[in-house]
């Protein structure tokens, strides 16, 4: 059998001359945030174009992906109009179950067919999921391979999250996304997000984008950005105009609880503050806070810690003020030789798990 050539994307209407609502998309971009739980299961997707290349009608498309563990995967195309298609499996390619670090290529080298781009305008983006098991949002999917090579998975991008999510409760799943344009090239302006808290995760069209600060080339127009950390504060989804008198965006994340806020001072400054426990930085302290009772202990070497505890309201703020008391000298030397015993136990005990170990 001679190879087929498919313009799948053909199928598509023409939007040459439309008005995107963001910039080269028709539909809402946070549709298709989709944000996996922590797990050591992690996927590279990539085309024969680095990400945010230009492709024109009937040009031929290569998409390569790996994953680090055996996993099932699928690639979802989502076109300009939020239309969702199925790129693997499809009628050819029907096992998804791939090996830990083989990279695959869409076609296969067997494949008898071939990816060529249609007459279509805008951003697309195809997006890979893996889980360690079976994607059993593919089941009707499967079904219609029978009749075509390539398949629709959804109408539209609004369902699109509870329908990926509700089957992948209590596995490990990962996401990775390249995107293109297609018979046009965007103005593009470098644009840098940053935000006012560590650890923060950038989503930018609903993309994962990587950690703050991110500097990344945008297309001038409208893009919805969402942050978050692993402190339970977020901001977003907002949307940012990308200009090139507009190109550097900095963020405050804010609670995604009821919060108030804890202000902290102590004579002298510079002391240690645990709230519930937590270490969350030195005085003068002033952060959000959980609504309800909290326990803050406020803490300096040589000084005795004093902990208090406090109502926040939502809202309003609530002060602890504390003059530290310094300790006697024999209150130090005796904390310093329980130190120094306590160093001593913790190196024998790593010194005979080595001995053992031989």
């Amino acid at each position: 059998m001679s190879k087929s050539s498919f313009s799948f994307f053909a199928m598509i209407l023409f939007f040459s001359g439309v008005l995107f609502a963001y910039a080269g998309i028709q539909y809402e971009p946070e549709n298709i945030r989709l944000v996996p739980p922590e797990s050591d299961l992690k996927a590279l997707l990539w085309t024969n174009k680095p990400t945010g290349s230009m492709y024109l009608s009937g040009e031929e498309m290569v998409i390569h992906f790996k994953t680090n563990k055996d996993a099932y995967v699928t690639i979802l195309d989502i076109l300009p109009n939020g239309k969702i298609k199925v790129l693997f499996p499809n009628k050819f390619e029907k096992d998804n179950f791939i090996q830990a670090d083989v990279e695959y290529t869409l076609p296969g080298t067997s494949s008898e067919y071939r990816l060529l781009t249609g007459d279509i305008t805008g951003k697309e983006v195809f997006i890979l999921i893996a889980s360690t098991e079976p994607l059993y949002f593919l089941d009707p999917v499967f079904i219609r391979l029978q009749y075509s090579i390539f398949t629709y998975f959804l109408s539209d991008v609004t369902a699109f999250v509870p329908t990926v999510t509700r089957s992948l409760d209590n596995v490990p799943w990962t996401v990775a996304a390249t995107y293109h344009y297609i018979n046009y090239l965007p103005n593009l302006q470098r644009v840098r997000l940053d935000s006012d808290r560590p650890n923060t995760k950038v989503y930018v069209d609903g993309l994962y984008s990587g950690i703050a600060p991110v500097e990344l080339k945008l297309e001038e127009g409208k893009h919805s950005v969402y942050m978050f950390n692993d402190k339970e504060l977020a901001y977003g989804p907002d949307v940012i105009n990308v200009s090139a008198v507009s190109r550097q965006f900095d963020f405050q994340l804010f609670p995604t609880y009821p919060y108030g806020f804890i202000d902290v001072f102590s004579d002298p400054v510079g002391a240690n503050v645990y709230v519930d426990g937590k270490y969350v930085g030195k005085t003068p302290y002033h952060d959000f806070a959980r609504v309800g009772y909290r326990s803050v202990r406020v803490s300096k070497w040589k000084y005795h810690s004093v902990t208090q505890e406090v109502y926040v309201d939502e809202g309003e703020v609530s002060t602890i003020d504390v003059q530290l008391v310094p300790k006697t000298e024999e209150e130090i030397r005796k904390e310093i030789n329980t130190m120094i015993l306590v160093m001593g136990i913790a190196v024998s005990i790593i010194a005979l798990l080595i001995i053992l170990s031989q």
